[in-house]
């Protein structure tokens, strides 16, 4: 989990407010506008009454039309000709006007016409420091790192005090350093936050740099340096306790990050979210929370936190952000938007191949599996296996020499297998059903034929039981006797006298 490389750019100046920032800048401490204080050539504070006059005019009307809510074109244009037109009448002294004129522009989000008139300024008052500044931001943001670093050290010569310039660069610097991490750069980051610290001891900023600064050589090369991370960032909490600073989303984050290295996840996600809270923006702690909510299977929380991270628009260049919102969709079934975020993130660095193992995983786990369950005809589908297959294969071919990445090329072959051995197992049960059928069938014709040879069986056997119907009379027969027999003696004969 990598902090941020969003620096500080000035807002909108105005006179009438003590040359407190009257733009985007609504912070307690001052830190974040240089150039209020200071020896600077062009100074505006040094300037003549009425050239003061003439700009707070201008500048009133900025912030009447900033309170009816955001600046429409046409504003930003007739803003930016008035703040021109005061420089133009009084020259060098104002040169504040006239950076006015691109700041308008820039918060408008028309960062080209900004640029221009920020460029028109270095040539025309060398001096003024906080042109160099929005420039040095513009080319960070563009990844012109190499530039931007030019032009903060550019700001910083034109300006001693300067505040803001400086921050940026030893900002530039640390992140010089996060990337390739050298002990020169490390040593001018460091010194370069240092000046700004002693002469401004409850610069917020320098504090957030400081700590990002000493956990990255921490994390890198030398763990000690994350105690002193972590006494600068336990420091710049006593002080925002006390009211010396204001809260700090970065001071929190870098405190979760410290809490990471000591894998306390929880409190690691207590510290992101109170960083969140402070700044419901925040690119860096959002995505901490995000991977701790992967860990954890909140995918919903996951998910929410990408999003706010993918509106910084340096994240839209962030594999990272789409290879994590892809997890968390996929998470949630949400398969569609799973597979744009894992395309994303291909798009964004195609010589990463992390998307193509979660794409296989997509196909293998969770889409093949799901139009089984939706389909009604019974015909086995294997389209969504054999897409699985493909990411799984480019991965292995890809990942190819990559130690980091060699188990989950393992994986992704043993489930090239397993699904080749999932339609072997597929075919093989076709075959086996269609024996069954067929052997069902013939049983089926078998019994049909037994029944029928029983049925018939049954019928000769009821034939033969039945009584044979007798013949007819001969026509030569005796008709029966017309008178009856003679009756039989009433009485026996009596019997003989007895002999005398």
């Amino acid at each position: 989990m990598r902090t941020s490389k969003h620096l500080i750019g000035v807002a909108i100046f105005g006179l009438a407010l003590g040359t407190a920032a009257c733009g985007k800048n609504k912070n307690k401490d001052q830190t974040e506008t240089p150039g209020s204080r200071g020896a600077a050539p062009s100074d505006p504070t040094k300037a003549s009454a009425e050239a003061k006059a003439s700009f707070n005019e201008v500048a009133q009307r900025y912030k009447t039309a900033k309170e009816r809510g955001a600046l429409s074109a046409s504003t930003c244009d007739d803003l930016s000709k008035a703040f021109n037109k005061v420089y133009k009448e009084f020259g060098a002294q104002m040169a504040v006007a006239k950076f006015n004129a691109g700041a308008v522009w820039e918060e408008c989000g028309n960062v080209e016409k900004a640029e221009d008139i920020y460029q028109q300024l270095v040539q025309e008052v060398p001096k003024y420091d906080l042109s160099y500044n929005n420039l040095g931001v513009i080319y960070w943001n563009r990844r012109q790192e190499g530039k931007a670093l030019d032009y903060f050290k550019r700001a910083v010569q034109a300006n001693s005090t300067t505040k803001a310039p400086r921050n940026n660069l030893a900002a530039a610097l640390r992140n010089k350093y996060a990337d390739s991490p050298d002990q020169d750069t490390f040593n001018k980051a460091e010194a370069e936050l240092q000046r700004v610290l002693a002469v401004d001891s409850n610069n917020r900023l320098a504090y957030e740099n400081l700590a990002r600064l000493y956990y990255d050589r921490g994390r890198l090369k030398d763990k000690s340096y994350l105690l002193l991370a972590d006494l600068v960032v336990t420091q710049a909490i006593a002080k925002q306790k006390a009211g010396d600073l204001s809260e700090s989303a970065d001071i929190y984050n870098i405190k979760g990050l410290l809490f990471m290295q000591k894998d306390n996840q929880i409190d690691a996600l207590k510290a992101f979210k109170k960083a969140a809270e402070i700044d419901k923006n925040h690119t860096d702690a959002h995505m901490n929370i995000a991977m701790i909510a992967i860990r954890f299977r909140d995918y919903k929380s996951a998910e929410e936190s990408i999003s706010v991270a993918l509106k910084d628009r340096r994240q839209k260049k962030n594999v990272e952000a789409y290879l994590g919102l892809g997890v968390a969709q996929r998470g949630l079934r949400k398969y569609g938007d799973a597979e744009k975020s894992f395309k994303k993130a291909i798009e964004v660095k195609g010589s990463d191949p992390r998307a193509l193992y979660n794409l296989g995983i997509l196909y293998h786990e969770h889409i093949g599996p799901e139009s089984e369950k939706k389909n009604e005809s019974g015909n086995f589908d294997k389209r969504p296996y054999e897409t699985a297959k493909g990411y799984f294969d480019k991965f292995v071919s890809q990942s190819s020499g990559n130690k980091d990445l060699a188990k989950y090329a393992d994986d992704a072959k043993n489930r090239v297998n397993n699904i080749n051995d999932y339609f072997k197992n597929i075919e093989d049960m076709k075959k086996l059903e269609a024996e069954a059928k067929k052997l069902e069938a013939q049983a089926k014709k078998q019994e049909e034929e037994e029944k029928s040879r029983l049925r018939k069986l049954e019928e000769q056997m009821r034939n033969q039981q039945q009584p044979a119907t007798p013949p007819p009379a001969d026509k030569g027969a005796a008709k029966p006797a017309d008178k009856p027999a003679d009756k039989p003696a009433d009485k026996a004969a009596k019997p003989a006298d007895k002999k005398k």
